[in-house]
């Protein structure tokens, strides 16, 4: 049946079984495209600047990604009506995502921000406008909503003016500006909480966990690319392509294993929801990490000797930090384990993840290491899961 043009936005039934709409799929694509502009301009700045340079523009970027995303999870989990005007004020946000895509080169290498701060207007802005119409449609929780409408446009109108400050202030005004978009919805629910549907966010995260996971797959296709062309490290850079891939599917194994709707309807969802920026920014950097990886491949030869010390230091890095935010946002609170050192296994694992190339001075040896660590905790935690069966 064809949805009408207009429908009021009434507020779901947070209990209902709900799986991802079409819109909703839509608007993930966007993100994973954004999400992968973002990888890609981390690789490329980790060789011109400084890691912590690098590190930081991509999570600055990361941060309006996901942040952006989140917002729009969260309404639609409440309100989704699947009208014709959602599907306008959407696609308008889709268009919105694209120009934060393509301002990322430019935030992250010149730290100008100016196409990134309008390609993130254009995306709340309509997030707004849906929310005063949820705030019409829903009496009941009207200051609620008036209070997300309100917040979101005071914070953007922080943001653009950014704009206009020098650039030592840049940093510091956008701590502050993130801060205050955290603080929105503490103040928006003291006025009374929204009805999301726990199950249904527990899909929204695990799909766009799944679709910044597909820029660990580009990576691979990259290095395979690379073999194809490079005839004297083809071997070489085919391990990337088989590790970046190897990596990405322990992660997602360990991530899909968890029970995220208990979570998400458990006594801390905030820890779960805001947790997941640690964990699906790091699961973006192990591509930007597999891909610098390559990279190194290509310049320094066949010869591991060829190879900079330090090329295997980001993925590493990433796969560890993407374990260790597991560990502490999903595996603790769900309490799936009993204590000892059963829960210590993922701490355990990203030390020696982080260990291994600073061990080992064969970059590839390094990373097939960590590839092998990773490995032996799913296969450690399937023994695990098997058991609780």
């Amino acid at each position: 049946m064809t949805a009408p043009l207009y429908r009021p936005m009434r507020a779901r039934d947070p209990r209902e079984a709900r799986g991802q709409t079409p819109l909703e799929l839509l608007f993930d694509l966007a993100f994973a495209a954004a999400s992968g502009a973002a990888a890609i301009q981390f690789a490329d700045t980790l060789r011109g600047t400084g890691w912590a340079e690098a590190t930081l523009a991509f999570a600055m970027a990361f941060f309006a990604i996901w942040w952006a995303w989140l917002n729009f999870s969260w309404l639609m989990s409440a309100y989704d009506t699947g009208d014709g005007v959602t599907w306008l004020v959407t696609t308008l946000q889709v268009i919105g995502a694209c120009v934060l895509a393509a301002g990322v080169p430019g935030a992250a290498a010149e730290q100008d921000f100016t196409v990134i701060t309008i390609g993130y207007a254009v995306m709340r802005l309509p997030l707004a406008a849906q929310w005063a119409r949820a705030a019409a449609g829903d009496p009941a929780r009207r200051s609620t909503c008036l209070r997300y409408a309100a917040g979101l446009l005071v914070v953007q109108a922080g943001w653009l003016g950014r704009l206009a400050l020098p650039g030592e202030w840049l940093l510091p005004v956008f701590l502050l500006l993130a801060a205050a978009e955290f603080a929105v919805p503490a103040w928006a629910q003291r006025a009374g909480r929204m009805p999301t549907n726990p199950g249904h966010l527990a899909g929204r995260y695990g799909r766009f966990t799944l679709t910044v996971a597909a820029q660990v797959v580009a990576a691979a296709i990259y290095a395979i690319q690379q073999a194809v062309a490079e005839d004297a490290a083809r071997g070489p850079l085919a391990l990337v392509a088989v590790l970046a891939v190897g990596l990405v599917g322990c992660l997602l194994w360990l991530y899909h294993a968890l029970p995220h709707a208990r979570l998400a309807a458990g006594p801390s969802p905030r820890l779960w929801e805001y947790g997941h920026f640690l964990i699906v920014g790091a699961v973006g950097a192990v591509g930007a990490g597999a891909r610098f990886l390559a990279e190194g491949v290509v310049s320094g030869g066949a010869g591991a000797g060829g190879i900079q010390r330090w090329a295997a230091h980001p993925l590493a890095l990433a796969v560890a930090v993407a374990v260790a935010s597991i560990w502490l946002v999903c595996v603790l609170p769900s309490r799936q384990h009993p204590a000892g050192w059963v829960r210590a296994r993922y701490p355990g694992c990203a030390v020696s993840v982080v260990l291994a190339p600073v061990a080992i001075p064969s970059p590839l040896w390094a990373a097939g290491t960590v590839g092998l660590l990773l490995l032996a905790l799913a296969a450690t935690e399937y023994r695990a899961w098997a058991g609780d069966r």
